[in-house]
């Protein structure tokens, strides 16, 4: 019993001893508000030092985003605007180029005009001037052939009639023969 009362003493005061002294669930007063305490400093530094540069870094950063996102709009629509200038530069200088080959034509088409004209007006000249020529040689021809033909019949009527004629007779022999002689169709000829 003896035994077992000195093991219920041992127990007792276990259990005593056990009950004054705070277990490890059992909060203590002192170390809850010293626990407290420190994780309030610990915000207070953390927000001080940590979260304060973090979030002005953050916001920072944001705004450099947001800036970048307008940058790029603007950017997008100065580029379309550039594009849209360009064609239109590009559609001008289309048409302007196309009024251009459409002026050199007419100009071309005008100066192939011109030069079949005067080709054809230099032409008509020549013509006109090589018939003339033509003209004239045929009728100092017919002059030429007249005299001879005169100058014949003289020379051949002076062997005829035996006379012998001087230079001065003889010319006027051949004028009168030519005069009379000039039918009306052969000089119109």
């Amino acid at each position: 019993m003896e035994d077992s009362l000195s093991h219920n003493t041992e127990v007792g005061t276990a259990g005593h001893s056990e009950a004054a002294k705070p277990g490890i669930l059992t909060p203590d007063a002192q170390m809850l508000v010293l626990t407290w305490v420190t994780f309030g400093l610990l915000l207070v530094v953390l927000y001080k030092f940590a979260w304060k540069p973090i979030l002005t870094m953050l916001d920072a950063r944001e705004e450099n985003i947001r800036k970048a996102l307008e940058d790029a709009q603007k950017a997008r629509e100065e580029l379309a605007r550039v594009k849209e200038d360009s064609q239109k530069i590009v559609s001008a200088a289309d048409e302007q180029a196309k009024m251009i080959v459409e002026r050199s034509r007419k100009a071309a088409t005008e100066a192939a005009r011109v030069v079949e004209s005067r080709a054809r007006d230099e032409a008509s000249i020549v013509l006109n001037n090589a018939t003339a020529e033509i003209e004239a040689m045929q009728k100092k021809a017919h002059m030429d052939l007249r005299r001879e033909g005169a100058d014949l019949a003289v020379n051949l009527a002076g062997k005829i009639i035996h006379e012998h004629l001087d230079k001065a007779k003889h010319e006027k022999l051949i004028d009168r023969l030519i005069e009379e002689f000039e039918p009306e169709d052969y000089g119109k000829s």
